[in-house]
């Protein structure tokens, strides 16, 4: 019998619907899923459940920003991949100098972010 590990995937989304969407999604490709509407239940979750991926939408309407919880993030947990989500190309340039390992650019297609974390994840299992 072999056990094969789920890969833990964070996402971090102010719309309930969009972190239920994407749940649903992941979940079906096998990943372990949690989702956070807000940047202090994002950090809480990345202590506790140590993503290797995240998934931040840049712009948050509750709290702090994207970028915030990137970085703090990555405080907690630099071994987790971050994505960011964003339809501002300049802030997620920024995200990407801030430690982001990739980004999706809205409006969002299911193959854009599908091929994002698919590329996080061979890079996971190249180590």
């Amino acid at each position: 019998m072999s056990l094969k590990i789920k890969t833990k995937l964070l996402i971090v989304d102010d719309e309930r619907d969009i972190c239920r969407y994407e749940k649903n999604i992941f979940e079906k490709r096998n990943f372990k899923v949690s989702t956070a509407e807000t940047g202090s239940r994002a950090i809480t979750l990345a202590k506790t459940e140590k993503p290797d991926i995240a998934l931040i939408d840049i712009h948050m309407s509750k709290g702090v920003s994207g970028l915030e919880i990137l970085e703090k993030l990555l405080r907690i947990h630099p071994a987790c991949k971050c994505i960011i989500v964003t339809w501002d190309k300049e802030k997620a340039l920024e995200a990407k100098k801030k430690g982001a390992v990739a980004f999706v650019i809205k409006p969002v297609e299911l193959e854009d972010l599908e091929l994002a974390i698919t590329k996080v994840v061979k890079s996971l299992t190249k180590k």
